[in-house]
């Protein structure tokens, strides 16, 4: 009947109250008065670990675009709460993904770009605030293709193991990671075809 759990504490501690009252006043049974002193204690700091939760926080003004653009299903504490799981760090030059291999790690740009490349040829430029990586993590494959850094590049990674916890630890949250993710890989495919569509269609063109 009561489908938020905040408003189902309220409501115990109430009842808590009222049985209290009853208990210590009418019938001078102070056993269970003591008991509902328990109860109404446990839900009292459930009420304010919720009131705490649900309370609004402030992204930082550096990263809101990379919030609004990918994590908009979590709320900013939860959004704030994967960002502090990760790592910043930064590159120049180097392969961050190597085909064919099992990945550790999920990525994503915060400035500068990266290629994607696969049999010697760049199929894709990623940049901010794009994920690399999420095809292995969401399907535990080794990577389908390179990704190398073009000149400087800045990113934050988490560790996969350590997010994978988070499906026992949190389902919630992890069910908005995933689809997250899986936005933003459906994002690329499409993008991919239309490229794809855009390049047969010419190839078709000067052949005719």
């Amino acid at each position: 009947a009561i489908k938020d759990v905040l408003f189902l504490r309220v409501i115990l501690i109430i009842a808590c109250l009222l049985q209290i009252i009853y208990q210590l006043g009418p019938l001078g049974n102070d056993k269970i008065a003591y008991w509902n002193a328990l109860f109404l204690t446990t839900n009292l700091i459930q009420v304010i670990k919720l009131i705490k939760e649900r309370s609004p926080v402030k992204i930082p003004d550096d990263i809101i675009d990379i919030y609004k653009i990918k994590f908009s299903h979590m709320t900013n504490r939860e959004f704030l709460y994967f960002w502090s799981l990760g790592k910043q760090k930064d590159v120049s030059n180097q392969s961050i993904i190597k085909e064919g291999e099992y990945q550790k790690s999920l990525f994503l740009i915060l400035s500068g770009t990266a290629s994607v490349s696969r049999d010697g040829r760049i199929i894709a430029t990623l940049r901010r605030p794009e994920f690399v990586g999420e095809i292995s993590f969401i399907t535990r494959e080794p990577a389908s293709a390179n990704v190398e850094s073009e000149s400087k590049l800045y990113y934050i990674e988490w560790d996969q193991d350590e997010l994978r916890r988070l499906k026992t630890k949190n389902p919630a949250f992890w069910t908005k990671l995933n689809q997250c993710l899986g936005e933003d890989l459906a994002k690329k495919i499409k993008h991919n075809s239309i490229i794809k569509t855009k390049e047969t269609e010419k190839l078709e063109g000067q052949m005719s």
